[in-house]
């Protein structure tokens, strides 16, 4: 067993989750993260870094390979002190247009994954009577947002998830909270934002601009802004907090 700290970090190959995993490994975290693809490059990345680092390529969608990771996490390290939940996919078409298989993999990776990192995280978190557990809401769990039928209603069960674990995690010292990002300048956005581009048959920068209007600030966040907060959570400044869905959207949900 380490006497360092370990983070599960998961959707880590890009964006948000790629931002946080540097961010706990600079604060002198072991980091184990996983993704489906390129998730070697990000672990090169930190171990040149010169910290400690065990990359998992699978699919957080998938039992085996969840229990696979975090079992290969606990026989390396003996502990999990924080798990941060990342991994997300969107599909952003109106609702009659979103086919049945499309509604089943966003709900599979955008809950499912974080139910089954939970499942089996926690049984190391309460040997040790002490973890936090940091899952990735969005603004479209809060607000209704056009097109986003299905992927915010996989974001209010992150929320709704996140407050029922907090409170039945509690007396083993274990923290349950989310953070809620607004437009955030990653793959997943630039993606949707190409998509809704096409659809709408007008240029790219017409959407990146609409989107931008939407934050108080006129800009997208930096996924770096989304990662400090989630180390936030994670620390003993956030001692506590628990059961909160912290809002890192750039007032979007404040108008």
């Amino acid at each position: 067993m380490t006497d360092k700290k370990v983070a599960i970090i998961t959707g880590a190959s890009t964006g948000i989750g790629k931002a946080a995993a540097i961010k706990f490994a600079k604060e002198g975290y072991i980091t184990a993260i996983i993704a489906r693809r390129n998730i070697d490059k990000v672990g090169d990345e930190i171990r040149k870094m010169g910290c400690e680092c065990f990359d998992f390529a699978g699919d957080v969608s998938v039992e085996e390979d969840v229990k696979k990771m975090v079992g290969e996490v606990d026989k390396r390290y003996g502990r999990v002190d924080v798990l941060n939940c990342n991994a997300g996919v969107v599909v952003v078409k109106p609702v009659e247009d979103i086919t049945y298989d499309e509604f089943i993999n966003v709900s599979k990776i955008n809950v499912g994954g974080m139910f089954l990192f939970t499942k089996y995280v926690v049984p190391i978190m309460k040997r040790r009577k002490k973890g936090s557990i940091i899952n990735l809401g969005s603004v479209s769990g809060h607000v209704g947002q056009t097109e986003h039928a299905v992927y915010g209603a996989t974001k209010a069960g992150c929320l709704s998830f996140t407050r029922a674990i907090a409170w039945e995690l509690a007396p083993w010292n274990i923290r349950v909270n989310s953070v809620s990002p607004g437009s955030v300048d990653t793959p997943m956005l630039v993606g949707d934002c190409e998509g809704e581009a096409k659809r709408r048959g007008v240029p790219y920068e017409v959407i990146k601009k609409e989107r931008e209007e939407e934050q108080a600030f006129k800009k997208w966040g930096t996924p770096e802004e989304i990662a400090g907060p989630i180390y936030f959570l994670a620390s003993d400044e956030a001692s506590f907090i628990t059961g909160a869905d912290l809002l890192v959207d750039g007032g979007w949900v404040a108008k």
